[in-house]
């Protein structure tokens, strides 16, 4: 997790230090930090704002790994367990500065449906970063409707 972390620290793509772009309030940032908590409650033990994050929009910290977790799966397919082990509630740290971030606290009351379902994809591909979603096959019909919306909304641009 460390590597992650360093590898997105201080210089955007741009060169850019990362205090240059507009980034959320610490009250924008802890509020969004709350709704996002409250709002995956099953799958997120706790929400934080962290400055350390440049590419990503979140990040999230445990220590289970991935590997591990294959592992313990390995050694339970092969004492004739079927059942999935089931993944521990996440720490999620979230970038104040990134894009989605902003866009999902501008959004995140005039549009709340879109708004979580936007939540679960940015939170699963935080599960898919550290290696921890097991099958990534159940973000497809959530995939399909941001695309949906996204081309949705590009039409109405045009018109």
């Amino acid at each position: 997790m460390r590597n992650q972390i360093k590898k997105e620290m201080k210089k955007n793509e741009h060169g850019k230090e990362a205090d240059d772009q507009k980034k959320l309030t610490g009250v924008e940032a802890e509020e969004l930090c709350s709704w996002f908590h409250k709002t995956l409650d099953q799958k997120v033990a706790s929400c934080k704002v962290t400055n350390r994050l440049d590419s990503s929009p979140a990040i999230v910290t445990d220590n289970e790994s991935g590997a591990m977790r294959r592992m313990m799966r390995m050694v339970d397919t092969q004492e004739g367990g079927l059942d999935a082990l089931p993944l521990a509630k996440q720490h999620v740290l979230i970038n104040p500065k990134h894009p989605i971030i902003l866009g999902l606290q501008s959004i995140r009351e005039k549009e709340p449906t879109l708004a979580k379902v936007c939540a679960e994809q940015v939170f699963d591909n935080c599960l898919v970063a550290a290696g921890l979603l097991d099958d990534g096959r159940t973000m497809l019909p959530r995939l399909n409707d941001i695309l949906l919306c996204v081309v949705k909304g590009a039409n109405k641009d045009e018109k």
